[in-house]
């Protein structure tokens, strides 16, 4: 029987599940965060994902979970423990990943940023600075001894143009996509140059800043991840690896542990 490992990293916006034989990925799932749903409805939601792909649920061996909602860490739990039945474990700046922090307490770094960090230096083997596209855009700086030197938070990216789109009535949503020209000749166009572009140029000019503040590093590796790093990053003169499994391959990492 095959052992699979199950990865599930649970955002505001989306929970991103895999499954790994070895390190192998299998398969990736993307969900809507929804607190309303118990564990029985996203075990239901799950166990037909699982069937459409030919997937033995009973195959999981172990899970290891990220969550920045606790309420959802907890239906998750539930839902390992009354259908699953397997080892899991919730990730989180105490877990013993080799990661060293300079403040006395690291309990408020979220998981994700623990590992991806994780992740990051396992993978690439060097100083890493890490940008994730998410519900928020976060770039944080791990050294490749695992000394975690501490993070940026933006509004993200599909967070700001929602919250945009919401609150101006003249504006219609606008599917993201890469502009063409720096200046808009009509709505449209001028939207997409400030949310794509304007974030690209937040991003290089951090990377920048980080690069020259922290140089007595040495090399420093940038990495992009989350569900839009493509549309971002592909025209960034910073960034070296656009790496969109980055989260679940560290977590699919600390199962192989």
């Amino acid at each position: 029987m095959k052992n699979i490992n199950m990865v599930i990293d649970i955002g505001n916006t989306h929970i991103v599940m895999g499954f790994y034989s070895n390190t192998e990925c299998l398969y990736t799932w993307r969900l809507n965060t929804d607190k309303a749903k118990t564990e029985d409805e996203y075990f239901s939601i799950i166990k037909q994902l699982a069937d459409d792909r030919k997937l033995i649920l009973s195959q999981i061996n172990k899970s290891t979970i990220s969550s920045v909602v606790p309420e959802i860490t907890r239906i998750f739990s539930h839902l390992i423990k009354k259908y699953l039945k397997c080892d899991f474990e919730i990730i989180n700046a105490y877990s013993e990943l080799g990661l060293k922090f300079s403040m006395e307490d690291p309990g408020f770094i979220g998981s994700d940023l623990v590992v991806n960090a994780f992740s990051a230096i396992t993978k690439y083997k060097t100083n890493c600075i890490i940008c994730d596209f998410g519900t928020a855009t976060t770039i944080q700086l791990v050294g490749k001894d695992g000394h975690f030197f501490g993070t940026i938070i933006a509004p993200g990216v599909i967070t700001s143009a929602k919250n945009l789109f919401d609150s101006t009535a003249l504006l219609s949503n606008v599917q993201l996509q890469k502009p063409e020209h720096l200046l808009g000749m009509n709505t449209t166009d001028a939207l997409l140059s400030g949310i794509i572009t304007g974030n690209l140029l937040m991003l290089d000019g951090f990377i920048k800043a980080l690069k020259k503040e922290y140089k007595n590093l040495g090399t420093i590796k940038t990495i992009a991840t989350g569900g839009i790093a493509e549309l971002i990053c592909n025209d960034s003169k910073e960034i070296d690896i656009i790496d969109k499994n980055l989260t679940l391959d560290g977590l699919n990492l600390i199962c192989c542990k």
